[in-house]
Protein backbone atom coordinates (compact mmCIF):
# COMPACT_ATOMS: atom_id res chain seq x y z
CA UNK A 1 0.00 0.00 0.00
CA UNK A 2 1.84 3.02 -1.27
CA UNK A 3 1.28 6.40 0.30
CA UNK A 4 1.29 7.95 -3.19
CA UNK A 5 -1.63 5.95 -4.59
CA UNK A 6 -5.35 6.60 -4.46
CA UNK A 7 -6.80 4.57 -1.57
CA UNK A 8 -8.97 1.60 -2.45
CA UNK A 9 -12.50 1.25 -1.08
CA UNK A 10 -11.17 -1.51 1.18
CA UNK A 11 -8.48 0.82 2.59
CA UNK A 12 -11.09 3.55 3.07
CA UNK A 13 -13.37 1.09 4.88
CA UNK A 14 -10.52 0.08 7.18
CA UNK A 15 -9.48 3.67 7.88
CA UNK A 16 -13.10 4.52 8.70
CA UNK A 17 -12.81 2.26 11.74
CA UNK A 18 -9.83 4.34 12.98
CA UNK A 19 -11.79 7.59 13.28
CA UNK A 20 -14.07 8.22 16.25
CA UNK A 21 -15.09 11.28 18.28
CA UNK A 22 -15.54 14.46 16.28
CA UNK A 23 -15.81 12.58 12.98
CA UNK A 24 -18.75 14.75 11.91
CA UNK A 25 -16.32 17.63 11.29
CA UNK A 26 -13.91 15.63 9.13
CA UNK A 27 -15.45 16.79 5.79
CA UNK A 28 -14.19 20.30 6.65
CA UNK A 29 -10.61 18.98 6.70
CA UNK A 30 -11.15 17.05 3.47
CA UNK A 31 -12.44 20.22 1.78
CA UNK A 32 -15.70 18.63 0.74
CA UNK A 33 -19.29 19.64 1.39
CA UNK A 34 -20.78 16.30 2.39
CA UNK A 35 -24.24 15.88 3.89
CA UNK A 36 -24.67 13.16 6.54
CA UNK A 37 -27.95 11.85 5.14
CA UNK A 38 -26.77 8.25 5.26
CA UNK A 39 -28.24 5.89 7.85
CA UNK A 40 -26.00 3.40 9.58
CA UNK A 41 -23.17 3.11 12.03
CA UNK A 42 -20.48 5.73 12.65
CA UNK A 43 -18.00 3.66 10.62
CA UNK A 44 -20.42 3.40 7.69
CA UNK A 45 -21.05 7.16 7.74
CA UNK A 46 -17.30 7.88 7.80
CA UNK A 47 -16.83 5.41 4.95
CA UNK A 48 -19.48 7.32 2.98
CA UNK A 49 -17.65 10.62 3.62
CA UNK A 50 -14.28 9.17 2.58
CA UNK A 51 -15.73 7.58 -0.54
CA UNK A 52 -17.28 10.89 -1.53
CA UNK A 53 -13.89 12.54 -0.96
CA UNK A 54 -12.26 9.92 -3.16
CA UNK A 55 -14.80 10.45 -5.96
CA UNK A 56 -14.62 14.25 -5.77
CA UNK A 57 -10.91 14.76 -5.22
CA UNK A 58 -9.23 11.59 -6.54
CA UNK A 59 -6.37 12.22 -4.09
CA UNK A 60 -3.67 9.99 -2.60
CA UNK A 61 -3.39 8.21 0.71
CA UNK A 62 -0.76 10.81 1.63
CA UNK A 63 -3.31 13.62 1.42
CA UNK A 64 -5.81 11.58 3.45
CA UNK A 65 -3.21 11.07 6.19
CA UNK A 66 -2.33 14.77 6.09
CA UNK A 67 -6.01 15.61 6.54
CA UNK A 68 -6.22 13.25 9.52
CA UNK A 69 -3.17 14.89 11.11
CA UNK A 70 -4.58 18.35 10.47
CA UNK A 71 -7.85 17.33 12.15
CA UNK A 72 -6.22 15.74 15.22
CA UNK A 73 -7.29 18.58 17.52
CA UNK A 74 -10.91 18.06 16.45
CA UNK A 75 -11.29 14.34 15.81
CA UNK A 76 -9.91 11.22 17.48
CA UNK A 77 -7.75 8.98 15.28
CA UNK A 78 -6.46 5.60 16.42
CA UNK A 79 -2.99 5.83 14.84
CA UNK A 80 -1.96 2.40 16.15
CA UNK A 81 -4.86 0.85 14.25
CA UNK A 82 -3.94 2.90 11.16
CA UNK A 83 -0.38 1.48 11.38
CA UNK A 84 -1.71 -2.04 11.81
CA UNK A 85 -4.01 -1.69 8.78
CA UNK A 86 -1.72 0.19 6.39
CA UNK A 87 1.71 -0.77 7.65
CA UNK A 88 2.51 2.90 8.27
CA UNK A 89 1.08 5.90 10.07
CA UNK A 90 1.53 9.65 10.20
CA UNK A 91 5.28 9.28 10.66
CA UNK A 92 5.63 8.68 6.90
CA UNK A 93 4.64 12.29 6.36
CA UNK A 94 7.88 13.36 8.06
CA UNK A 95 10.11 11.52 5.60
Amino acid sequence: MSINTIPTDKEIANISACISEGWELFPVYLNINEQMDVDGSRVYKIFHILRSWKRQKNETMKLLLKSLVEAENTIVVDWELVRKILGYGKEVLLL
